[in-house]
């Protein structure tokens, strides 16, 4: 290897000769003198910003305070939702861009689909479907047996929409949905359960009810 000088410090000492450690510090100082002085500069002089997307503007309720939405329906594009209980389920279906792709063109609501009024708004659809689930008899109808279609439909909206989304990830359904199902499959004291993320309750329990 052909010998080089040292650009600093002795000019009596070849680079051969040259500690594996000072061959080190001689590179640095070659690296630091091609740039400026950079300690005061930013990081990201032009700070990047996000770019929204046709999806931001479907967030629903994100932009509002936990108490604009609970007890009234102004937050409604549809016309057909009803006052939740709590500002996550406080949403209509023209909020959420998967839903809102569903609407027919001639329709105002998710629950004008033909889909929606004979796979999920239909009992005796709904009453197949959970006894092929559950692979029993057909209960007599009261208030469990209500709660479990009110589930199976809440399941069967969700595939309709989204397909399959693996386990513990839920979505929230919207109001104006979720009045219908309640209509179809009531409950006989109006007492439901509304949204609860996978780790709300036990992992065998559904997040709808």
């Amino acid at each position: 290897m052909e010998n080089t000088e040292v650009p600093s410090g002795s000019r009596t000492r070849s680079y051969s000769s040259l500690t594996q450690e000072e061959r080190r510090n001689m590179m640095i100082e070659q690296l630091l003198a091609r740039y400026p002085d950079t300690e005061h500069d930013p990081a990201f002089p032009n700070n990047p910003r996000i770019i929204s997307t046709p999806d931001d503007s479907k967030t629903s309720q994100a932009e509002d305070t936990p108490e604009d939405r609970i007890g009234n329906t102004h937050w409604c594009h549809c016309e057909c939702c009803i006052p939740m209980a709590t500002q996550i389920e406080s949403v209509c279906c023209r909020e959420i861009h998967q839903v809102e792709g569903c609407i027919p063109e001639c329709g105002k609501c998710i629950t004008c689909a033909d889909m929606f009024i004979s796979q999920i708004a239909t009992q005796e659809h709904v009453q197949l479907t959970s006894l092929a689930m559950h692979l029993d008899e057909l209960p007599v109808v009261d208030a469990n047996n209500n709660r479990r279609l009110r589930k199976t439909a809440y399941r069967l909206f969700m595939a309709w929409i989204y397909g399959y989304l693996g386990k513990g990830n839920r979505r929230v359904i919207p109001s104006c949905a979720v009045k219908v199902v309640r209509d179809v499959f009531p409950d006989p004291n109006g007492s439901y359960v509304g949204f609860l993320y996978s780790d709300d309750y036990d992992a065998s329990e559904m997040a709808f009810h």
